[in-house]
């Protein structure tokens, strides 16, 4: 935990996913943080506890119309940091191009809106792999190329907006009760890393930068590796 110069804010896109609600929940818990307001299709529910009363603020939109939105632009207005942990399956979805809706579209809109405001330091949850120069079909059997082209090209869309940029590539994650079925089926099989792990390792990389001890990169990108090997 780094010791900020000031209380911060932050906006998080993605809050109802494993890796949203732990960000939630470690900001809200957190008296470096002052205020923590939430942004998507549904509010957190239940919502977390919070290290002061009405710290955490959640609205409701339609995805489709975020940038838009007087609420959206009056949320971003003066915060430290936007963190985004927006994604779905192809499952979920219904399709390849609902998915990439989620997981490229909105992420790009998050980030337009987040940089008209002027925000300093976007945080993404990427994953392992993300490539935007990769060959990808909409075909089913290609389905992980373009899980990772689409990652590659939501990553593309929010480098080189901010003064600092933060991109989480983790690889399996340890979702804990919210685990999806095939993960718990290659969870016997290969390493993960918890989704706290993913959280706390991002908000610290944003804590550091807003106390002034980011390094001379626009863009820092923490590898599996490195999130595993992160120490709070």
């Amino acid at each position: 935990m780094v010791e900020a110069s000031k209380p911060l804010s932050a906006v998080v896109f993605g809050s109802t996913g494993a890796c949203g609600r732990e960000l939630v929940a470690q900001i809200a818990a957190s008296p470096i943080w002052a205020s923590v307001t939430t942004i998507g299709r549904r509010p957190l529910s239940p919502p977390p506890p919070e290290s002061s009363p009405g710290k955490l603020k959640q609205i409701t939109v339609n995805m489709d119309t975020l940038e838009s939105n007087p609420q959206v632009k009056s949320a971003l207005s003066g915060v430290d940091s936007v963190f985004c942990a927006l994604g779905t399956t192809r499952a979920v979805a219904g399709s390849a191009e609902a998915f990439k809706k989620v997981d490229y579209e909105y992420v790009a809109a998050a980030g337009r809106a987040a940089k008209k405001a002027g925000v300093p330091h976007f945080g993404l949850v990427s994953a392992q792999g993300a490539n935007a120069n990769l060959w990808a079909s909409d075909w089913k059997p290609f389905h992980g190329l373009l899980y990772a082209k689409t990652k590659g090209l939501a990553e593309e869309s929010i480098k080189g907006h901010f003064t600092y940029v933060t991109i989480m590539r983790p690889g399996l994650l340890d979702r804990g009760d919210l685990d999806r079925p095939l993960e718990k089926v290659w969870g016997k099989f290969m390493s993960s890393v918890p989704v706290s792990k993913v959280a706390a390792a991002l908000i610290a990389d944003a804590e550091n930068f807003a106390n002034g001890g980011a390094s001379d990169e626009k863009v820092k990108i923490w590898n599996m590796k490195e999130i595993c090997n992160f120490e709070s």
